[in-house]
């Protein structure tokens, strides 16, 4: 699973709880850094923060899909306002607002994964 996030606190934070379910974790703190580890082994998963500097959460799904990744993304923000909700919807993606439960987050991630492994390989 990959996790995007420009403050590492929650990096770290993210990081914590996704092993302690059992997760393997790589962390990344920006669009580029996270689109340069493409193509290559995929995740299962990428939690992926909205509010990025120099490109948002949304052109990263852009750009991933662009390189036909077909990795799944759950979007993350503090600033659930109805243009971003509008956005993640119209790209497909599911939002989650920070800060998450656990357990809903856990949740999406493992039916976007499940998701992922019932289309097989691409």
């Amino acid at each position: 699973m990959y996790v995007v996030d420009d403050d590492p606190a929650v990096l770290h934070s993210t990081r914590f709880l996704l092993e302690g379910e059992g997760h393997r974790v790589e962390t990344f703190s920006g669009g580029p850094e996270l689109l340069a580890a493409f193509p290559g082994p995929s995740p299962a998963c990428v939690l992926l923060d909205h509010v990025l500097e120099g490109m948002d959460g949304l052109e990263v799904v852009t750009r991933l899909r662009g390189l036909d990744a077909g990795v799944p993304v759950v979007l993350i923000t503090g600033h659930p306002d109805p243009g971003i909700r509008t956005r993640a919807h119209s790209a497909g993606v599911p939002l989650v607002e920070k800060p998450f439960a656990l357990e809903a987050l856990l949740s999406l991630l493992v039916a976007g994964a499940a998701g992922r492994a019932s289309a097989g390989p691409t």
